[in-house]
């Protein structure tokens, strides 16, 4: 570890001591000594520069924080985060502004573990920078730009125009394949699930390419395998769109199973009227539509375009999001946004679900900590009761209450008990807590117990 000492200096009263204690601990991650660092407070936020300034002569590098409210604007954050800047640009200290713009005290204590991490290896690649001889430097690799191929007539390419007319569709995402998908259906006038030449060249034309007969012809043969001179539907979009990887198609499956509230493998529309609020929609609160009407309307999304029977299986479910997966080139980004959608928890680095509810929870002992209500599709945003017993669930049972908001202006200490809504004893599952074990920190916590920001309301409302 490079040699030098870490100024750590918190002005302001809101989260102060948890501010220099996720620092602290970071830097300790980062692997250096606690000997190394320094850590001071002022009482107001106003002085902080002068303060970086004075605590500057003393280390090699200074992390300065604060909890920045009712700047909406972000103003006095950028006026503060320049004035640090400069200080460290002027001298011969480094500076790292560790501003946080927050009015929620939840929000705040869930962001510290993460963005003082941050924080920290800043302010390590700073030191470390500063011992060496000189910037290491080296020469990039020449970097894989694809090239963008425009149509032509004299293109005769069969995999170039089938890149074209993916790309075309990708454009128009899951609508893109599924309006082709429709097309194909139009075309087809005896309904027996195959096109001819000319059915598919009236498709092609309608999609509006303006390809020659001939290049029609050399797309038209890449689909008719069997050279038949016809088209199986089929397989003209799984050769369209591809298949899903087992990566993708295991999360749509995790989906499905969310969705599948009584777990008969099939999905109509009872599942969807346990996960699902439609009372708010704008046509259900005029009077115009019904619930049902509504709901039914969100479940044919997913039902088979041929056969529209309220009910959804499992290969139609996979088959939407075939649609979907075939306009998103990245994989964690398909799984970023299934599990968002269906909040569904877990997922590693960027592809983590940070849709789900997270709570404060007040544990027996006096500790804070914010914790995932995980798989919280469903759960109505102030029912408290399942909450608690989704964190039972979890293994959390030391609670003594739980706060699902909270204002920077509100003391950092918890409640006193009887605040809470209903005594750890009542609570199903929970035992009081001279029946309890040790406290054992999760094993499902990483090394530096990230946690992300709250998520929003974790029932979805139509409208």
């Amino acid at each position: 570890p490079p040699t030098g000492t870490v100024g750590v200096i918190v002005a302001g009263a809101i989260a102060s001591e948890e501010i220099k204690s996720a620092i602290v601990k970071a830097l300790v991650l980062e692997g250096l000594s606690t000997s190394n660092i320094t850590v001071s407070t002022v009482a107001d936020m106003g002085v902080l520069p002068y303060a970086t300034l004075n605590l500057a002569k003393t280390v090699n590098i200074v992390i300065a924080s604060s909890v920045v409210t009712h700047d909406p604007n972000g103003v006095e954050t950028q006026a503060l985060t320049t004035a640090l800047l400069n200080i460290g640009i002027q001298g011969t200290v480094p500076v790292v502004p560790a501003l946080i713009t927050l009015d929620s005290l939840l929000e705040v204590k869930a962001l510290l573990p993460t963005i003082s991490v941050k924080w920290a290896k800043i302010a390590y690649g700073s030191l470390k920078l500063s011992g060496d001889a000189a910037l290491p430097v080296e020469t990039p690799a020449e970097p894989d730009i694809p090239v963008t191929v425009l149509h032509t007539p004299a293109i005769d390419d069969r995999d170039t125009l089938l890149h074209l007319l993916r790309e075309s569709l990708k454009e128009h995402g899951a609508r893109g394949i599924i309006g082709i998908g429709r097309k194909f259906r139009i075309v087809d006038d005896d309904k027996s699930g195959t096109i001819d030449l000319a059915e598919f060249t009236k498709m092609i034309s309608e999609h509006a390419f303006t390809w020659t007969d001939a290049q029609i012809k050399i797309v038209f043969s890449s689909f008719d395998k069997d050279k038949s001179g016809s088209i199986n539907y089929d397989e003209f979009l799984v050769t369209l769109r591809g298949e899903m990887n087992d990566r993708r198609r295991q999360l749509v499956l995790m989906a499905f199973e969310i969705l599948d509230a009584d777990k008969s493998g099939v999905v109509e529309i009872n599942d969807i009227s346990e996960k699902y609020n439609a009372k708010k929609h704008p046509d259900v609160i005029s009077g115009k539509r019904t619930e049902e009407s509504v709901l039914r309307e969100f479940l044919d999304t997913f039902d088979s375009p041929d056969e529209k029977d309220g009910k959804v299986t499992a290969e139609e479910f996979c088959n939407y999001y075939s649609n979907v997966s075939a306009s998103i080139d990245n994989d964690d980004y398909f799984e970023l946004m299934i599990r968002n959608a269906w909040h569904i928890s877990g997922g590693e680095g960027w592809c983590a679900n940070s849709s789900c509810r997270r709570v404060l929870v007040i544990h027996t002992d006096g500790r804070q900590t914010v914790e995932e209500i995980k798989n919280d599709i469903g759960m109505k945003a102030d029912d408290k009761e399942a909450m608690l017993k989704n964190l039972v669930a979890q293994g959390i049972t030391d609670i003594q209450s739980i706060e699902l908001k909270g204002s920077t202006a509100a003391a950092s200490t918890p409640e006193p008990a009887a605040a809470a809504p209903a005594p750890p004893a009542k609570v199903a599952g929970i035992k009081p807590p001279h029946e309890q074990a040790p406290f054992v920190p999760p094993k499902s916590a990483s090394k530096f117990n990230p946690r992300r920001e709250p998520g929003g309301a974790s029932s979805i409302i139509f409208g």
